[in-house]
């Protein structure tokens, strides 16, 4: 379930000097550090969620966040129960993984938890897969985002994770790494603010066109986004999205590019649903490089895989089962 403010008041803090908050008489958030910048005024709030963001270190603007009430970027839906995705999964094939990492996800820290906190960055909308951790009573979720959302508990910049170090037990961030513009200061945010042996799930695009406009930056290889979170031990990794979307996107925007109309590109993409069945046929390596969106799942360590290594985490791609698009190799 969503944490509320006042459960989590314990653990946020300051997005800029990281220091404990305090509430104000009229029970807004503010800075305890007297000679920090932002300890000068209470924190910003928006339709009663608190805005903990370092506007000076932010790509964030403040005016037009007030001035649009903080509305996304992008019109985001749950993704979970939005016609858009119900179309998408139709047309562009389903993401099993997410859904089937959730199960152990959960099950790992509840195993080891009474409560576990769990953080979802970038939860404005609730990602595919994932709606049984949101139902889950016996997981808080902190979700944070950029905008307000009924799904989150405080509006927040990855880059700069307004929680005390070592103060969740797990971290889901999914269809977000793209849209930050320096992806490793995130993931060194979500190691900040992990417990030791704390778990982190990540599943970004590769093969990915252009989305959410100006806020749409990086791409990662499978290879690469496992160089990205280095400082964590791998549990699972592979492909969420495969080669068959990426190619139904690619005709879509290829087809938008020509007649700069997207009801047209959709209904030529739609034209070509069936190929999305032949991801079944994909597998190994090749499927990775051609993927439309990769994953990794690990648990915080205390050392980091030497460059070397992520030579062998590509060659062992070769050992994937057949019938399988993800591999539990350790390093």
């Amino acid at each position: 379930m969503i944490a509320s403010l006042e459960s989590i008041l314990d653990i946020l803090c300051c997005p800029k000097c990281h220091t404990s908050l305090n509430a104000n008489h009229r029970a807004r958030l503010i800075c305890r550090n007297v000679e920090c910048e932002l300890s000068q005024a209470p924190f910003l709030e928006v339709r009663g969620q608190p805005v903990l963001i370092d506007f000076e270190n932010s790509i964030v603007d403040r005016d037009e966040l007030e001035a649009s009430d903080c509305a996304s970027a992008s019109q985001r839906d749950d993704l979970a129960d939005s016609l858009r995705f119900k179309i998408f999964n139709a047309f562009l094939g389903k993401n099993r993984v997410a859904g089937e990492i959730a199960a152990n996800f959960s099950s790992d820290l509840k195993g080891r938890f009474q409560r576990p906190r769990v953080l979802v960055v970038g939860g404005g909308a609730i990602g595919a897969g994932i709606g049984k951790l949101y139902d889950d009573q016996h997981i808080e979720l902190i979700g944070i985002d950029i905008y307000p959302s009924p799904n989150i508990t405080v509006i927040a910049d990855g880059h700069s994770i307004p929680l005390a170090d070592k103060s969740v037990d797990g971290v889901w961030i999914q269809a977000v790494l793209e849209h930050v513009l320096d992806p490793h200061q995130v993931v060194s945010e979500i190691y900040r603010v992990l417990i030791p042996n704390g778990l982190v799930f990540a599943d970004t695009p590769f093969m990915w066109q252009v989305h959410e406009g100006a806020y749409d930056f990086t791409r990662f290889t499978l290879s690469g986004h496992r160089w990205l979170f280095r400082e964590f031990d791998l549990l699972d990794a592979g492909v969420s999205m495969g080669p068959t979307t990426a190619t139904l996107l690619a005709i879509r925007y290829f087809v938008r590019s020509l007649c700069r109309n997207d009801k047209i590109a959709t209904g030529v993409q739609m034209m070509f649903f069936w190929v999305r069945f032949l991801d079944r046929f994909c597998r190994g390596r090749q499927s990775a490089d051609a993927a439309a969106g990769v994953f990794f799942y690990g648990k915080k360590s205390e050392s980091s895989i030497e460059p070397a290594d992520i030579i062998k985490f590509y060659q062992a791609q070769k050992k994937l089962k057949e019938k399988q698009i993800t591999f539990a190799h350790r390093l």
